[in-house]
């Protein structure tokens, strides 16, 4: 009996270890300001396009940039106006507007809907998750 529950509670030990691993892996550096600018001068490059019916959610970085997912956080896209935009900060609501075939791009008058201003889009990045999660949290650190 002794035996069983020694084994029980080492495999417990084991198993909390593990989790305790696996969440200190799983947790994300902050950026430095230097990394952030060189993710942005990259990202405000990009040409990748979304299909437009896809787009599910969207984050704010700051009056000219944003995170949109589609369809799921998982699959997330840096997004560049090529205007700032000071709605951006209080909006609830974008709307997409796709030119051609359904596909939104960076290019080709392809434009978001902000509080009624039309805002055409400079550049279009797919992202990994954790870099979404960095920029975010960048940006949320440093406002305030």
């Amino acid at each position: 009996m002794k035996i069983h529950a020694i084994s029980y509670f080492m495999g417990f030990i084991l198993l909390a270890a593990a989790a305790s691993a696996i969440a200190e892996e799983n947790k994300l550096k902050p950026l430095k300001e230097e990394e952030y600018k060189n993710f942005i001068a990259d990202f405000d490059k990009g040409r990748d396009c979304i299909f437009s019916r896809t787009i599910g959610d969207w984050a704010l970085l700051d009056n000219q940039r944003m995170i949109l997912y589609a369809p799921t956080k998982n699959r997330p896209y840096f997004v560049k106006l090529a205007l700032r935009s000071h709605e951006l900060k209080f909006a609830h609501q974008i709307g997409v507007y796709s030119k051609f075939d359904n596909r939104f791009c960076p290019y080709g008058g392809n434009a978001l809907f902000i509080d009624g201003n039309r805002y055409t889009i400079s550049a279009i990045k797919k992202i990994d998750k954790n870099t979404a999660k960095q920029l975010i949290s960048f940006n949320k650190d440093n406002s305030k």
